[in-house]
């Protein structure tokens, strides 16, 4: 909870500052509450003190810019390390030559999907490096999924705050029913792509 209160104030009084920083350290694959940071920015946007736009933008290049440095240190480390301590992680060649074929294939829908889907995030991110994938593949398909995965966040936090502060600004642009329309929107899209990562599983790695 003390954490948790940490990274609120921090949003809270140095803006977007903090929120890029937190971004980044959570872009390298570090577990965090990142949905706090996105409160506090969502109170801060219901608040007029900060921009919706700028706080996507700058939370998916705080990500991106993360995902980058986990690939550099991946690719100039991370094989040796895995070649020589792998066996602690029951991790073989043979399960190497594996990640490399799969990676040199369908690593850029794999991040893509790792960001929107949270669970294979991390390992992805990893992966991308030690197996030296195409870097401009993993960069594209990482921006795109931080992209859509801040603006979501941010949606979602903006709306919070705009129902615990009691602001009625959303009536006046859109109807209400059409940010319910964009939530049912997403979750389907978000379903849409776990069944293909299910079907590229089974496909693929069974």
């Amino acid at each position: 909870m003390e954490n948790t209160n940490i990274l609120y104030s921090l949003i809270i009084d140095y803006g977007y500052l903090a929120l890029f920083l937190s971004l980044l350290v959570e872009g390298t694959g570090m577990p965090g509450p990142v949905e706090i940071l996105f409160l506090a920015a969502g109170y801060l946007i219901s608040r007029g003190q900060m921009s919706f736009l700028a706080v996507v933008l700058i939370a998916a290049l705080g990500n991106v810019s993360g995902n980058v440095l986990a690939y550099i240190i991946g690719a100039k480390s991370g094989r040796t390390f895995v070649e020589k301590y792998g066996h602690f992680f029951k991790i073989t060649v043979k399960d190497l030559e594996g990640m490399d074929r799969w990676f040199s294939k369908y690593g850029g829908v794999t991040n893509l999907l790792g960001r929107l889907i949270g669970l294979p995030r991390t390992p992805a991110i990893w992966a991308s490096g030690i197996t030296r994938m195409d870097f401009k593949s993993f960069f594209v398909f990482s921006a795109i999924g931080d992209l859509l995965w801040s603006l979501f966040w941010t949606s979602v936090s903006y709306l919070v705050s705009m129902q615990i502060l009691k602001i009625d600004l959303i009536g006046r642009t859109y109807p209400w029913w059409s940010y319910l329309l964009m939530l049912v929107g997403f979750i389907l899209f978000m379903y849409v792509v776990w069944r293909i990562f299910l079907w590229m599983k089974e496909r693929y790695l069974t």
